[in-house]
Formats: structure tokens, sequence, C-alpha cells
């Protein structure tokens, strides 16, 4: 009839697991269709990914210090705010690397298309 005392969880594990669902949330929105949603959604991921990254790592630190819970929350975080970090420049690298080649097939076609004269 003893219950075991309730270790608390870890607040920065659980701070670090909240942002990273808004950083998959924002990440994700990114590629919705529509119009500038990429350069409002990509800088706000980034933003949430770094705090996933901080308040994970300083959560694991105080877990391993303190005994709490909420190591898996902090993996969690730790894991999507990396990952979602590489993607994102990733994507901002390809987009950079590719723009010279988009700005060439756009001026080509441009020049090949016959307007109707008025």
């Amino acid at each position: 009839m003893f219950s075991e005392p309730h270790t608390p969880t870890n607040r920065q594990a659980l701070l670090s697991l909240i942002f990273s669902c808004l950083t998959l949330f924002s990440f994700c929105i990114g590629f919705a269709p529509i119009p500038f949603s990429s350069l409002v959604c990509y800088p706000s991921a980034v933003l949430f990914a770094v705090a996933a990254l901080l308040t994970g790592g300083i959560g694991l630190y105080q877990i391993r210090r303190d005994g709490e819970r909420g190591q898996v929350l902090a993996w969690i975080g730790l894991l999507s705010g990396a990952l979602t970090l590489a993607a994102v420049f990733c994507f901002t690298a390809l987009a950079i690397s590719l723009f010279p080649f988009l700005l060439d097939f756009f001026r080509h076609n441009l020049n090949q298309i016959k307007f109707p004269q008025t």
C-alpha cells in the first residue's frame, strides 16, 4: 500500500518536445501552396529548432544531474531540431545552387513566347 515517490518530469525536456512540435509544424507549413509561406515558415522553423536543441540539451543535463524523468522527451526535441535544421539548410543550399539555372530557363523560355499583337 506504499506508493512510490513521484519523480517530476523535467520542464526543459517538456519545452523541448513543445518546440519540436512547433518546429515540425512550421517546417511542414512551408511546403503549403500558399504564396510566400516559406518566407515566414522556414525562419520560424529554424528558430524553433534551435530552441528545441537548446532546451533538449539543458534538459538532458538536468535529468542526469537531478534524476528527473523526461529523457525521451529531451531526445525527441534534440533529434527533431537537428533534423529540421539540416533539412532547412539543405533546401536553402539547393535553392541557391539552382537559382542561376532557373533564371536562364525563364530567360530562354520568355524569349520564345509569341505574344499576340493588338
